[in-house]
C-alpha cells in the first residue's frame, strides 16, 4: 500500500512539471514582418484600369507591417489601401489579380513562408465591390501558425470626389498561435532535469 502511495505521488509530480513546462511553452514571444506581392507587378503596388495619372484608375498598395505577440494573440499583417480617379459612383475597373503574402518570423525561431491569394470584383470611388480570398488561410513557421480569414471585402476610397478620391484600408487580420519548436538540447536538458527531479523524490520517499 504504502509503495503504491509512493508511486502515485511520484508520477503525480512529474505529470505537474510536464504540465508547467507545456504550459511556459505555450506562451511565447513571437516577432515577424510582412510583405504583399501582387502578381500584374511584382511589387507591391498595383493599378488597374488605366494609366495613372491621366486615364482613370484604381491603385491597391499594400503596407506590411512590423510585430510583436505574445502567444496566442491576434495581429494585423499588413493594410491593402485603395485608391481610384474613376468618377463617383462609376463600379471601376474589373480587379483580377493574384497577391502573395509574405510572413517573415524572427523571433523565437528565424524561418519565413508565404500565403496565396486571389482578387477579384470591381472597385472604383464610393462603387463596386472587390474580394480578397486566401486558397490556405494558415502557415507554420518554427512551431507557431498564422491564420488569416478565408476571404475580406476591400474598402472603397469613399471621401472626396473622383480624381482626388480618399484613401479605403483594408487591415488584413488574423491570429499567431502555436509554440516553438524545442532545440534538441533543451528537450534533453528538461528530460535530465525531470529524471533528476524524479530520482531525488525517489530517494526522499526511502529515507522515510
Amino acid at each position: 500500500m504504502k509503495n503504491l502511495l509512493r508511486s502515485s505521488l511520484m508520477a503525480v509530480f512529474v505529470a505537474g512539471l510536464l504540465a508547467s513546462a507545456a504550459q511556459f511553452a505555450k506562451a511565447d514571444p513571437v516577432s515577424f514582418t510582412t510583405t504583399g506581392i501582387f502578381g500584374s507587378t511584382g511589387t507591391s503596388t498595383a493599378s488597374y484600369g488605366g494609366a495613372c495619372p491621366g486615364i482613370p484608375c484604381t491603385v491597391l498598395t499594400f503596407n506590411g507591417t512590423a510585430n510583436a505577440v505574445i502567444t496566442p494573440a491576434g495581429s494585423s499583417f499588413g493594410d491593402l489601401l485603395a485608391t481610384s480617379t474613376f468618377p463617383s459612383g462609376d463600379p471601376g475597373p474589373s480587379v483580377a489579380d493574384t497577391f502573395t503574402l509574405n510572413i517573415f518570423q524572427t523571433v523565437p525561431n528565424v524561418g519565413a513562408g508565404a500565403l496565396l491569394g486571389s482578387l477579384t470584383g470591381t472597385l472604383g470611388f464610393n462603387s463596386g465591390i472587390a474580394t480578397l480570398s486566401f486558397s490556405t488561410t494558415s502557415i507554420n513557421i518554427g512551431g507557431i501558425t498564422y491564420t488569416v480569414n478565408p476571404s475580406y471585402t476591400l474598402a472603397l476610397p469613399v471621401t472626396g470626389v473622383g480624381g482626388s478620391a480618399g484613401t479605403g484600408t483594408t487591415t488584413v487580420q488574423g491570429t499567431v498561435t502555436g509554440s516553438a519548436v524545442p532545440e534538441p538540447a533543451s528537450m534533453i536538458l528538461l528530460g535530465t532535469g525531470l529524471l533528476g527531479a524524479a530520482g531525488a523524490m525517489r530517494k526522499r520517499f526511502k529515507r522515510q
